[in-house]
């Protein structure tokens, strides 16, 4: 008997259904991967089993035992835990806070027992591997940094189910292994793993059935040891898809044409080095690196969220002091972080979110006028293939794809001449991913320049003209994208930076 059964699940916001009866089984000890393009239900159906949405029908049981839905301590207390693809930890408080949050060890009076909740903390870290002191604030840390702890976080509970939603996708390949060694022994050990990723790959490796999601229905279930990448795209989408985006040929950008941004040793030591680096009109510029190596710290540095403390910027051929983000948006510069929470505000609507970077072309002097706002936004949510329809809904509502798709379309509404995309594929389908490509390749076919950081090394050979490699906060060199990925992970490593 399975230990966790979900069946008749359904669940409608408006018009829109997220899950049309879903019926979803899970093993003790088994990992059980959901895949499905952005949209497809994945999502909603984890917020469900954590207790975080109540569904309009269906019904849970753990181990035989019927759960109500819609309690996510409930949740919690019958050993389910959920590790979200965006993070909920609570940056003012420390990593061991974090971890324990809800659990801290107190005495007989009541007063929290510190030093007993930063050790347990600690056993917690030691399990995945990370070399952090749960006494330090998260303010240090990167991303990937941030994901383990919140996975952290949730194996510190006495978890029977443990959902990880897209957990690796900010790590690197040796954290993907770090993270693949825990699960196996959670497995191993009895746990049932609900899985979710839009990396074929990664999912054939470390699932042991899988569950296809599209429109908010089951499209099939099935061994992960008879599957293969092709067959997963296709039932996730309905047709074939490109294996990883088309090669950017080099002849395709004229070397000739005009230097839109130029680096002259900017840098804010210790973390970046100082760094040299010409952009040219329509041309697309990878920069690889491994998590640590600096690429963050690089786009976060030319949009004025971290100023350079030396150096100098020069945009369209004049230099520049670029000291905060409405500086470089004044400038003619856009930027997509990697947090794509941290570019949106949830509870506006999708329309207020895509213009928010160009509030004069929605406006009649100090007034915004809604409806020039809605007809704006309907043009670039048309583009991007974004339903139009949700132009008045909060942007929380859509997927994580979507979102991203969004804030894309804020820039395109801006007019940035010079884009900075910081692992702008982060956690989205493979759907999605062929729409950001064409995207960009449309852009630089307009003249946009667009910076590309990236972890992910076929991404990096195959969609810039140019590569640069990050370590160790500098370049570690400048090679062809069709480079070796021997090579490239060399630099990428430090071996001749």
């Amino acid at each position: 008997m399975a230990y966790l059964e979900l069946s008749g699940v359904r669940k409608s916001y408006g018009a829109v259904k997220a899950l049309s009866g879903v019926d979803l089984s899970v093993d003790a000890g088994e990992v059980h991967a959901l895949l499905g393009a952005n949209g497809a239900g994945k999502s909603t159906l984890m917020k469900t089993i954590a207790g975080a949405v109540v569904p309009d029908e269906g019904r849970l049981t753990l181990n035989g035992e019927e759960v109500p839905f819609g309690s996510p301590e409930l949740a919690r207390r019958r050993g389910i835990g959920i590790v979200y693809q965006e993070l909920s930890l609570i940056p003012s408080m420390t990593i061991g806070e974090n971890v324990l949050l809800g659990r801290w060890p107190t005495t007989r009076g009541g007063t929290v027992e510190w030093r007993r909740l930063y050790r347990n903390a600690q056993v917690h870290l030691d399990r995945l591997g990370l070399d952090l002191d749960p006494r330090d604030g998260l303010n240090g840390l990167g991303m990937a940094e941030r994901q383990l702890v919140e996975i952290a976080k949730a194996l510190s509970s006495d978890v029977r189910i443990l959902l990880l939603d897209e957990p690796t996708s900010a790590l690197s390949d040796r954290e993907v292994g770090r993270l693949f060694e825990v699960i196996r022994g959670l497995a191993a050990s009895g746990v049932g793993i609900v899985y979710v990723s839009h990396r074929l790959a990664e999912v054939l490796e470390i699932a042991d059935r899988i569950t296809v999601f599209r429109d908010g229905r089951r499209v099939e279930t099935l061994d992960a040891a008879g599957a293969d990448e092709g067959l997963l795209a296709r039932l996730m989408v309905g047709h074939s898809l490109e294996s990883e985006p088309r090669q950017a040929a080099a002849d395709t950008h004229r070397g000739d044409a005009d230097v839109v941004l130029r680096l002259r040793g900017l840098g804010r030591p210790p973390r970046l080095k100082p760094v040299d680096l010409e952009l040219r009109a329509g041309e697309i510029v990878g920069v690889f690196g491994l998590v640590g190596a600096g690429r963050t710290r690089l786009a976060r540095t030319l949009f004025g969220l971290e100023p350079a403390s030396e150096g100098t910027i020069e945009v369209l051929g004049h230099q520049m002091l670029i000291r905060s983000p409405a500086k470089a948006i004044a400038a003619g510069l856009g930027y997509v972080g990697e947090d794509r929470a941290a570019g949106l505000v949830p509870r506006m609507s999708v329309a207020a979110n895509v213009t928010l970077a160009s509030l004069g072309a929605v406006s009649h002097g100090p007034v915004l006028s809604f409806a020039r706002e809605r007809e704006v936004a309907r043009r670039y949510l048309d583009d991007l293939a974004i339903r139009s329809d949700a132009l008045d809904h909060p942007v929380e509502a859509l997927s994580g794809g979507n979102q991203q798709k969004v804030v894309l379309a804020r820039w395109l509404c801006s007019g940035a001449r010079i884009l900075i995309l910081d692992d702008p594929t982060r956690g989205i389908d493979v759907g999605v991913k062929e729409d950001v490509f064409r995207l960009i390749r449309t852009l630089a076919g307009e003249g946009v320049a667009i910076l590309y950081l990236t972890s992910e090394l076929k991404e990096a050979q195959t969609l810039p003209h140019r590569l640069l490699v990050m370590a160790n906060g500098q370049i570690a060199g400048t090679v062809p994208p069709r480079t070796s990925e021997e090579e490239i992970m060399q630099l990428a490593g430090g071996v001749n930076a």
